[in-house]
């Protein structure tokens, strides 16, 4: 009988391999969404980029509260502060000489003084991440000029309710003003930035270069694609066992010396070993051409191989017991193929969706799996890490080869 399961099994292969079309969708497919999507999730990952952005500052005001505020932006470590006129700025902008130009306006003190809403005008030329950087650090400094003036406006009130200026008018004028700009200054003094939050970190990993546990760039596009389009490869063997028992195939195979459970677990074999294969490929090819690194643990990333590629092998067997034309296996694996992809992680990192949405996921095998290759990939573990992981895919595929030989029709 084993020697019969290899034979129908060695048979899939060499039709399924044989047919070029099977042969793009298998493995071109996945290896350039694995590269497109990489390339476009891999500007949110953490680089080794600037310590400080270059932004031009317009002060279009020169008053004492604007000024202010061009001092406190010079004064923050992450900013790279250049004066310079808008024209200058812009002309800046344009080739790429700064990452920002922050231009106040020219009514800015007299805005802030009489408790108008104040802001500054943004023309920007970087990376999301970099706008957001620059952004917070000029808000949080219009923050603190702001609670500064407040301060001096306090202050200020409370030297009228005690007498403090009692001059003429023009002379309590010129009093209130300086006594406003030196607790302005001295408000701006104490003002302390928070200190630093000391974080101890526990390194699990044996990743030299982890800098997050959440998956970006490659090692988010290349497990995911894989998962996505092997579900694709696998279950299309579903199609084919469909359509023979249409042809009356299986039913001319059962007159020959060959028991029902060859036949049937034969297919099951060659659907699980084109898997292996499929995957094989796209873990080696994308490792060498696009430099995805499959973790460090080779013995973690095969266990789940041959633990996903069972669970979804049981699957197409599964699929090929209940489906009765080849039409409704197509339709069902395009069903099944666009839930459980981004359900289960293969689209974007799990971590990012609600917590009912992870849930849901990890109702399929795809959730597990990335799950797996997440641990493996992002963050260096090995193979008694993804233990669970993989005895959830084996019981996927125990239960879905199980009803599959249950119900299935061999005519």
């Amino acid at each position: 009988m084993l020697r019969q399961t290899f034979d129908i099994a060695k048979l899939y292969l060499r039709t399924i391999f044989q047919s070029r079309g099977d042969m793009v969708f298998a493995l071109v497919l996945p290896l350039i969404f694995t590269f497109v999507l990489g390339q476009a999730m891999g500007s949110f990952a953490p680089s080794d980029g600037p310590t400080s952005w270059t932004i031009t500052l317009v002060n279009a005001d020169g008053a004492v509260l604007s000024v202010a505020l061009a001092d406190r932006l010079e004064a923050d470590e992450l900013l790279d502060v250049q004066l310079g006129t808008q024209e200058e700025a812009l002309a800046s902008l344009a080739a790429d000489e700064t990452v920002a130009v922050v231009v106040i306006p020219a009514d800015f003190s007299v805005a802030l003084l009489a408790d108008e809403d104040v802001d500054v005008d943004f023309h920007v030329n970087g990376t999301a991440n970099e706008v957001q950087i620059v952004e917070t650090a000029v808000n949080a400094a219009l923050v603190e000029l702001e609670g500064s003036v407040v301060a001096a406006k306090t202050a200020v009130f409370a030297a009228d309710q005690l007498g403090r200026f009692d001059n003429d008018e023009a002379e309590d004028e010129s009093a209130r003003e300086t006594y406003f700009n030196e607790a302005l200054l001295q408000a701006q003094e104490k003002w302390q930035p928070i200190p630093p939050v000391a974080v101890t970190v526990e390194k699990v990993s044996r990743l030299e270069d982890e800098s997050d546990n959440i998956a970006v760039g490659a090692a988010q596009s290349a497990p995911g694609m894989m998962v996505m389009f092997s579900m694709f490869f696998m279950l299309g063997g579903a199609a084919s066992i469909v359509e023979e028992r249409g042809q009356g195939t299986l039913r001319r195979l059962l007159v020959m010396p060959i028991r029902k459970a060859a036949v049937l677990f034969g297919k099951f074999e060659g659907i699980y070993l084109s898997g292996l294969v499929q995957i094989g490929i796209i873990i080696v090819v994308s490792g060498l051409l696009m430099g995805v690194g499959w973790g460090q643990a080779p013995l973690a990333l095969l266990m789940m191989v041959f633990s996903y590629a069972f669970s979804i092998a049981g699957l197409g067997i599964m699929m090929a017991a209940l489906a009765r034309t080849q039409d409704q296996v197509n339709s069902i694996t395009t069903v099944l193929v666009l839930v459980m992809a981004p359900l289960g992680g293969a689209w974007w990192p799990l971590e990012i969706v609600p917590e009912w949405m992870q849930k849901v996921g990890h109702l399929f095998p795809t959730a597990w799996a990335m799950d797996g290759f997440s641990d493996i990939v992002t963050r260096g573990l090995g193979a008694g890490d993804v233990i669970l992981e993989t005895a959830v895919l084996f019981g996927f595929g125990v239960v879905f080869l199980a009803i599959g030989v249950w119900r299935f029709r061999y005519e």
